[in-house]
């Protein structure tokens, strides 16, 4: 789903603010935070699809997005609402959407600040890791500058708790077992079951981000 959000933004070109809703709180979005936002693109007021997500993890300042974007979140409160106008190029491999000017719905949910503390529950980490199996890695095992928030169960379990505590900048080898319901993966062209896999983790924390309220 990321990939088919980042796809569809990055071709887009931001033209600017139409509507923002106010909120109460003082936490504002600064460049170099993390924020949980939500989106919704809309085409003559429709969602198109591959347009919309809840929970979005982003970090502003990382041109994920296209330019103008992540800009436009700097600034807005925690709790507050923006629309904004995006037109995609005439070229755009999508003909729904190639020429035509779309708004996007923007929530800022939650917004993150860089820390020099420990890790703990609920926090942003972005990590560097690489999964082996047997001494050898493994397709999709691999990422460079993930952002995973700590105890929302995305990776499989044991994978998370192993990095609370840690530091910007330490490194850990984390050993896993993967759930006896796991699917496969490829190593050297080869298909591989993970099912009760054992499989070592090398992950570097790079930074790590902290809730403000």
């Amino acid at each position: 789903m990321k990939k088919i959000l980042v796809a569809l933004l990055c071709l887009g070109l931001l033209t600017g603010c139409q509507s923002e809703k106010t909120s109460t709180s003082q936490v504002k979005a600064e460049n170099g935070d993390v924020v949980n936002i939500d989106f919704v693109g809309k085409l003559a007021g429709k969602a198109f699809q591959g347009g919309t997500a809840e929970g979005y993890i982003l970090e502003l300042g990382s041109k994920t997005f296209i330019d103008g974007f992540e800009e436009q979140i700097v600034d807005m409160k925690v709790g507050s609402e923006k629309t904004i106008e995006v037109t995609f190029p005439e070229n755009y491999q999508s003909s729904e959407l190639a020429g035509q000017k779309c708004e996007f719905d923007i929530t800022l949910n939650k917004a993150y600040k860089e820390t020099k503390e420990a890790s703990q529950k609920g926090d942003i980490v972005k990590i560097d890791y690489v999964g082996k199996l047997k001494g050898e890695a493994f397709d999709g095992g691999s990422a460079n500058g993930f952002l995973l928030e700590l105890g929302s169960g995305q990776f499989v379990p044991g994978f998370e708790d192993q990095l609370m505590g840690l530091k910007a900048t330490q490194t850990k080898e984390i050993d896993i077992t993967f759930p006896s319901n796991y699917g496969s993966t490829t190593i050297n062209g080869k298909t591989v079951s993970l099912a009760n896999a054992n499989v070592v983790f090398d992950v570097a924390v790079n930074h790590v981000y902290h809730e403000a309220k």
